[in-house]
């Protein structure tokens, strides 16, 4: 119950700055909201203690990302070791993870983090050619400077190649000797990751319905811990692409939620299974997979996904129609 509030209140943080969001209630699941806003678009899991994120989550939310050229985010309340702290970024996995008091400041005032966690204490990146220019301007020489900040010659000149970071109260010495601000602020929005975009397929109708899409010339990315099995991307189509033995409760639920995702990122969604009657469940279709056999190229494959949206769209508009009369 915590979790769903803490998720409830980042997705009010999200809407009150004006970002459209997407809830995703899946057990387990890499991402909890998708949040599309201000030319950005961000896929973040929402965790009470982000330690418990785990590799394979981190690994679906990088290639997420990737596909969609957006950027993965971590919010929690703690770690492990205690609470995190307002203004600091923490990193799991190599993702960007926060407290909300600090999304909040990020999205309502602009405010950077320049802070950042790491083993033995907090750091931060200085700007190294910045720390060189006020060094020589001031008339000090290496040793000089590593005299005064109490650290070594060799600290000095990796702090201004920008091969290390520099611890706080270091920084705060250096900020104050110059006069000039000079940590880099982490542009956590804004994150680049990579990722392996495997298309290992995990079950046999999996290994079907991928090399059919491949064969339609489209590239395949499987997930994991998503409500949709794969991304199916040809150009600049991607389609959710789920994958179920037959139709349940746990299908119609995650076609819900596909549609729900789809509706923020601009992107269609397909459920493929091995037996089942065409239809559409919040204008994500439910295919059998004979009919993606009988596709044959991946613009086929859009046009029948818009076919089958418009005819659910037209029925409902003569529904409406009888039932006014």
């Amino acid at each position: 119950m915590e979790r769903e509030r803490l998720v409830r209140a980042v997705s009010n943080i999200f809407q009150k700055v004006g970002f459209r969001v997407a809830l995703v209630e899946l057990r387990g699941g890499c991402f909890d909201i998708v949040a599309s806003g201000r030319f950005l678009l961000l896929f973040v899991k929402v965790s009470l203690n982000i330690d418990t994120v785990n590799e394979e989550q981190a690994n679906d939310l990088k290639r997420l990302s990737r596909v969609f050229n957006a950027s993965p985010l971590i919010v929690g309340l703690r770690t492990k070791n205690g609470e995190l702290e307002d203004g600091v970024v923490y990193e799991r996995f190599g993702i960007y993870a926060l407290n909300p008091a600090t999304l909040y400041s990020i999205l309502q005032e602009g405010e950077l983090p320049a802070i950042f966690a790491e083993r033995g204490g907090f750091y931060v990146r200085v700007d190294g050619e910045l720390l060189r220019e006020l060094r020589e301007r001031n008339g000090y020489s290496i040793g000089e400077l590593a005299a005064i900040l109490g650290v070594s010659r060799k600290s000095i000149l990796n702090y201004e190649r920008g091969e290390q970071a520099v611890s706080i109260d270091v920084a705060i010495r250096m900020e104050e000797l110059f006069n000039e601000p000079l940590a880099r602020p982490i542009d956590v929005l804004q994150a680049n990751v990579e990722a392996e975009l495997s298309s290992k397929p995990e079950t046999p109708l999996e290994k079907e319905v991928f090399e059919k899409l491949e064969r339609l010339g489209m590239g395949v990315v499987k997930v994991k811990k998503a409500p949709f099995n794969a991304l199916s991307k040809e150009n600049e189509f991607t389609i959710l692409t789920g994958i179920d033995e037959k139709k349940t409760r746990s299908t119609v639920k995650r076609a819900e939620m596909v549609a729900e995702v789809g509706r923020i990122i601009n992107t269609d969604g397909l459920f493929v299974l091995e037996r089942t009657k065409t239809e559409v469940i919040s204008e994500v279709p439910l295919i059998p997979k004979e009919s993606l056999r009988e596709i044959r190229d991946a613009d086929e494959l859009v046009e029948m996904i818009e076919e089958l949206k418009k005819r659910v769209k037209e029925r409902k508009s003569n529904l409406g129609l009888f039932s006014s009369e």
